[in-house]
């Protein structure tokens, strides 16, 4: 699909729900799974994602079924989104009715559910996972991952020397259980000893909340110890609040580098309430920053453990003006954002909010001075490499600025990252006088980079005219909608 995205012709404006938060859902759906009884998981996510885990959790043994806010039951797919009102769910437990599926399980181009869900196989004697997006998640490196679970005993067959898909586990519960009393009796342990798992941080947060989620199933005290700069820290906390509300105790240090799970915990089930997505509406926030004079209301919007929420502090760096409003008890708490005439450059730690930097980078676009978004070497395992294509993608843009006798700076000194070989560091020097456009970008793939383009064609007099479009349904189905609900004319081809 291509999506042609133009500037408004007016400030934007409007009331937005934005969708439910990804993260909290596919962590409340395996928690739900991973217990006994029936939960219920109300205002789920419906995208890409969340489906992949729905049907992999359903092929290991779980009962889940989306219902209508009539209480009709009703596929769980991204064109009923507006219909369904909740999840209810009834997991496998810790393991009496986890099943070892007939067929590979296909987790789609969803990284952070193969990867939790990974750990979470390896208590089945056999398990294959295959990908049907090779040129993304088939491309993601997971060898730190599975050099933890070869330390509890499970052997694992990929591609390639990161850890890559396609990939076979060989583990089980008695075999991890053998392999654990065989390496206490080495290491001279005695029985009421944690074991220890070491797992690297440094491409991942993904690798640590997938072994704290496998770390109550084992009947086990197990310590994992993180080595190197753990990535994304907001995600772990998002981890350690959903096992601590599923009834896990989780006993961490305060760098997060080691994490203590005691023996003989189980998941109980729980009624869940999902909150809004941070990382959706940091696009949101900032398509409404990047028009001038716009003034616009998000809700749902709590204060919770997503640290895409760091955007807001960024756009009120920017000049924009954002109020808290408490709402009520349907509604939540929102924000309401007000951009000014002309957006200033800022900075910012992108691995506090690795989900929001591309959001904000196209805000950037439009400031004046120059933007810096440090610490976001992971962005370059994510669906695409978040750092050079939608730079690749950015710069032409930029050679189509307007008034080109202003263009004081080229085009590489305006957008680029350091160091070359391994970026941590991305500059972006704005161009508040706008973008001609009026060019066809390539949405690589990737969600993220779809919306930040999106924000990018607002101050563009032409627009641009995004290529793979469709794929913003990975965490966004509705994303070109809420651009229309706030006053974006945008026309879809397909």
């Amino acid at each position: 699909m291509i999506a042609h995205v133009f500037p408004p012709d007016k400030p934007l404006s409007g009331n937005i729900d934005p969708p439910s938060s990804k993260n909290y859902t596919t962590r409340y759906v395996l928690v739900s799974c991973l217990s006994e009884g029936k939960s219920i998981v109300h205002r789920p996510a419906v995208q890409d994602d969340a489906v992949s885990l729905v049907e992999c959790c359903r092929a290991m043994g779980a009962t889940i079924e989306a219902k209508t806010f009539e209480g009709e039951t009703i596929e769980y797919r991204v064109e009923n989104a507006a219909r369904i009102n909740r999840l209810e769910v009834h997991g496998f437990g810790r393991h009496p009715r986890l099943v070892a599926p007939a067929q590979p399980l296909n987790p789609g181009n969803a990284g952070a559910v193969f990867r939790m869900l990974l750990a979470v196989s390896a208590l089945l004697p056999r398990v294959t996972w295959v990908t049907d997006h090779y040129d993304s998640l088939g491309k993601r490196p997971n060898i730190d991952l599975i050099d933890a679970l070869k330390q509890l005993g499970v052997e694992v067959q990929y591609r390639g020397d990161d850890g890559l898909l396609p990939m076979t586990l060989i583990g089980g519960r008695e075999r991890i259980k053998a392999h654990i009393a065989m390496k206490r009796m080495e290491q001279r342990l005695a029985d009421d000893d944690p074991f220890t798992v070491v797992v690297s941080g440094n491409v991942s947060s993904q690798f640590t909340s997938a072994l704290l989620f496998l770390a109550p199933l084992l009947d086990e005290e197990l310590r994992i110890e993180v080595t190197g700069r753990l990535k994304s820290l907001p995600l772990i906390e998002t981890t350690r609040f959903v096992l601590e509300a599923a009834g896990v105790t989780v006993e961490s240090t305060p760098e997060r580098d080691e994490h203590l799970v005691g023996r003989g915990q189980h998941f109980r089930a729980v009624e869940w309430r999902t909150n809004g997505d941070w990382p959706g509406s940091a696009a949101i926030l900032g398509a409404v920053a990047a028009v001038p004079g716009s003034a616009v209301t998000v809700w749902r919007l709590y204060q919770d453990e997503q640290g895409e929420k760091e955007c807001v502090p960024f756009y009120r760096r920017m000049g924009c003006t954002i109020t808290e409003l408490p709402g009520d008890s349907a509604s939540g708490p929102a924000l309401r954002i007000e951009s000014p005439a002309t957006l200033k450059g800022a900075s910012v730690n992108g691995d506090l909010c690795t989900d929001a930097v591309l959001a904000m980078m196209g805000v950037a676009m439009a400031a004046e001075g120059e933007s810096r978004f440090v610490q976001i070497r992971n962005l370059q395992f994510k669906e695409c490499d978040r750092v050079r294509e939608p730079i690749d993608e950015l710069r032409k843009v930029r050679e189509t600025i307007l008034n080109s006798g202003e263009k004081s700076r080229a085009t590489e000194a305006a957008l680029y990252y350091e160091p070359f070989d391994d970026p941590d560091t991305i500059h972006v020097w704005g161009a508040p006088q706008g973008y001609h456009g009026a060019i066809d970008v390539d949405g690589r793939g990737d969600h993220r980079v779809i919306m930040l383009l999106s924000i990018v064609a607002l101050r563009c007099q032409m627009g641009l005219r995004i290529h793979g479009a469709e794929h913003v349904s990975k965490s966004f189905p509705g994303w070109f909608n809420t651009l229309r609900q706030m006053g974006v004319k945008v026309e879809e081809q397909f």
